[in-house]
């Protein structure tokens, strides 16, 4: 019988402890910051993720094209092949 008492007492002890926290300036802070970052982050990957399949796109088109836009996408390959180098 002393068991569940332990339990019920813990359960109760850790929801008041984080219901306190929640109030606390700091939590709130953090809390803000976290949703923030996670915005700005999802933003960046989902622009990323957007560039690069756009990109398979134009290149299946071409592949899929005539050999004027394979010559294209040569040249456009060499450029950035010599704006990537140092």
């Amino acid at each position: 019988m002393i068991r569940p008492k332990v339990i019920k007492r813990t359960c109760s002890l850790v929801v008041t402890l984080v219901a306190f926290d929640l109030y606390s300036y700091f939590v709130r802070e953090l809390l803000v910051s976290l949703a923030l970052f996670t915005v700005a982050f999802l933003f960046v990957a989902l622009t990323t993720l957007a560039a690069i399949l756009l990109w398979w796109v134009s290149e299946q088109l071409a592949d899929r094209s005539g050999p004027a836009s394979r010559k294209v996408i040569a040249f456009s390959r060499r450029l950035v092949a010599a704006y990537i180098r140092p």
